[in-house]
Order: structure tokens, then C-alpha cells, then sequence
């Protein structure tokens, strides 16, 4: 038995739009992008969003619709997936990072506070493995200080918080629709923002600079659009998206039954509404990252597909300055993700779980 980490599920219906795309000759910009969008904005309720060729280019979007300058300060979570710090780092922008809750592993509004300055532009908020952020305390906080705030949802479509979709609650969030997320087009993003005005430069930055004269760029623009081929694919899978989160949810909740032990804990989901990307373990403090590895090659020979958690920041090279977070650090080294994926049998979450205890004892 093979079993992945996360396997994308393409079916009948996606195909048949794909084809629909593709024999209609707008492979690039076209009905289906504009159809895709309007799905989008029913499901989340929005007003302004706008899709992308990946999620990392809607945050590069979200960036130069806001005017951030090199130099420019923006707060970034020490762990979670590091491509909102990436792209900054590449824009010669400053990036802080806050820690994180060891048991829910996202940011909150004491960690956010530590790293708050008088040059801080722009607060990123990441909903990691799909757990939402504490954003009521987050969305005064950035209120009262004048800061946007950004939520990068691309692990979390369909969560909710207080019964507002994740990405919708800060001025702007941004979304993932690589062949891992709960609704895949392969490749592909999303950015939704609260300001017409935004809306307004997010569609001339996205597609070169300009927008009614042909070549008369207003603006330094870029091509961040999504093609009309990849849009069939998420406009197909808008369909049966509320399936893919209820089953998501069946997942988490089978694998919840059969895993427990004291020898690690679960991500502490505070949230009923939230619903899991993946099936994050914080193993206890007996583990090391050596350890952990190893547990995650025994796995691997055993059948099953896992992954690792995410580098601290201060693992890394390229971001020079050190930061404390003593909490991302301990996460990077003992959390280990287990498969989630629309197609996951019960039989196969049995096997994960038999096996898992057993390399554990």
C-alpha cells in the first residue's frame, strides 16, 4: 500500500471544462477566468477579488498594489510556509518575524505586539494547516495602529472564523490553488481585498500596466493572470467544493478517534469552523529533529507519505538577521504532517494510524 501525502482529484467534470477551454482557443484570459472569479466571490462573499497564476504572485500583487517601497517594515509568521517572507525578501522589503502559539502554531496579537513598530506597513497573518488566527484581537490591533492587514489563506479555503470565510476578515488575503490545496487548478492563486481602490490596481498591476489603451502602461506592471484553462479546472471544482470540506472534515475527525498518545499532541484547532489542510503532529519534548526524520523514513518504507514541519526563519541564510522565536524553532524540529486528501479511504487512515503507533512504540 501506497499512500500519499496529498494526491489532487481531477475528475469527469473537470476535464470536460478543461476541453470546453481548450477548443474554444482562449487558452489565455477568458470566460472561464471571469466564471471562476464570480464563484469565488459568491463562496467567500466578496466584492473585489481577482485570480492569479500562482499564490506566491497574488502576494506580489497584494505588495505592489499597496505601494511597499524597499525598506518598507511588515510582520511576517516565524512558522508556517515562508512564501509571503520570500517575495518580500526579494522586494528589498523588511521582513519581522513574529512567533507563534505552540499549540494552535499561528500568530497572535501578544506575538504580533513583541515585532510592532512605528515603521511596520503591513501585518501577514498565516491561517497554517488551515487553523484560523485569533483575528478579532489582530483586526483591532491593526485598526488602531493604521496598518493593513493581510491574511495568506492558502492553506485555509473554507475555514471560517466567526463565521466569515478565511481571507475576508483583513484589507486583503490571498489564496492557493497549487495540485496540494483543497481546491487545486494545478497552479494558480487568488487575492481578495476590502477597497475598490485596490481592486482598481490589483487588475492593472496583474496584467502589464494598462488596461484601456493597448501598451500604454500607467503603471510597471507584470503578466500575473491566470489562463482561461487552468480557470475551467477551479470553476469546475467551485461545484463540489463544499464536498471536498465536509469530507476533509470526516478525515480529520476519523484520524482524531484512533491517534492517541502521550507521545505527541495534535495542532489545537480553537475553532470548530476551521477546517484541516493536513494532519499536523507536535511530537513531545523526548524528540529531536533527528529523531523525528527518522520517524518520517520509517513511515516512508512502511508505505505512507509525510512531511516535515516548516524551517524557522533562522535557519535559513538568507534572512540575515536573527529573531527570537523560540516556539517556531521547537515547531520546525518536532512537527510531523500526516496525509489529508479528498480520496483518503477509512481503511487507509486505519493503516497510517497502525503503523504510526507502532514505529512510535
Amino acid at each position: 500500500m501506497i499512500i500519499p501525502w496529498a494526491k489532487p482529484l481531477v475528475n469527469k467534470s473537470d476535464i470536460k471544462y478543461l476541453n470546453k477551454a481548450v477548443n474554444s482557443q482562449w487558452i489565455a484570459m477568458g470566460k472561464y477566468v471571469h466564471n471562476f472569479e464570480k464563484r469565488l466571490k459568491k463562496f467567500l462573499e466578496v466584492n473585489f477579488l481577482g485570480v492569479t497564476s500562482s499564490g506566491s504572485a497574488a502576494i506580489n500583487l497584494a505588495y505592489l498594489i499597496l505601494g511597499l517601497k524597499p525598506g518598507d517594515e511588515l510582520i511576517v509568521p516565524g512558522f508556517g510556509f515562508l512564501a509571503a517572507a520570500n517575495i518580500a525578501q526579494t522586494l528589498g522589503l523588511k521582513v519581522v518575524f513574529a512567533d507563534v502559539d505552540p499549540n494552535t502554531f499561528c500568530v497572535n496579537v501578544d506575538t504580533i505586539k513583541k515585532v510592532l513598530s512605528k515603521k511596520t506597513k503591513l501585518i501577514i497573518v498565516t491561517h497554517t494547516y488551515g487553523n484560523m488566527c485569533d483575528m478579532h484581537k489582530i483586526v483591532s490591533l491593526a485598526k488602531r495602529r493604521n496598518i493593513y492587514l493581510m491574511e495568506d489563506a492558502a492553506q485555509a479555503l473554507g475555514s471560517k472564523y466567526k463565521g466569515k470565510q478565511a481571507g475576508t476578515i483583513g484589507d486583503i488575503g490571498v489564496f492557493s490553488f497549487t495540485s496540494t490545496k483543497t481546491l487545486t487548478t494545478g497552479e494558480g492563486g487568488a487575492i481578495c481585498v476590502k477597497k475598490r481602490s485596490l481592486y482598481n490596481k490589483l487588475v492593472l498591476f496583474r496584467s502589464y500596466g494598462y488596461i484601456k489603451e493597448r501598451y500604454y502602461c500607467v503603471v510597471p506592471g507584470h503578466n500575473l493572470r491566470m489562463s482561461n484553462l487552468l480557470a475551467a479546472i477551479g470553476f469546475s471544482q467551485m461545484s463540489r467544493l463544499n464536498s471536498i470540506l465536509k469530507k476533509r472534515r470526516k478525515i480529520y475527525s476519523v484520524y482524531k478517534k484512533i491517534l492517541k498518545s502521550d507521545k505527541f499532541s495534535l495542532q489545537k484547532f480553537e475553532n470548530e469552523s476551521a477546517i484541516p489542510w493536513t494532519l499536523s503532529i507536535k511530537l513531545n519534548n523526548n524528540f529531536t529533529q533527528k529523531s523525528r526524520n527518522l520517524l518520517i523514513s520509517k513511515l516512508k518504507k512502511k508505505g505512507i507519505e509525510s512531511r516535515n514541519g516548516y524551517y524557522c526563519p533562522n535557519e535559513l541564510s538568507f534572512f540575515k538577521k536573527k529573531y527570537k522565536l523560540p516556539v517556531s524553532s521547537d515547531l520546525s524540529k518536532r512537527v510531523l504532517c500526516l496525509p489529508i486528501f479528498e480520496e483518503l479511504k477509512v481503511k487507509e487512515i486505519n493503516y497510517i494510524c497502525k503503523k504510526f503507533n507502532e514505529i512510535l512504540n
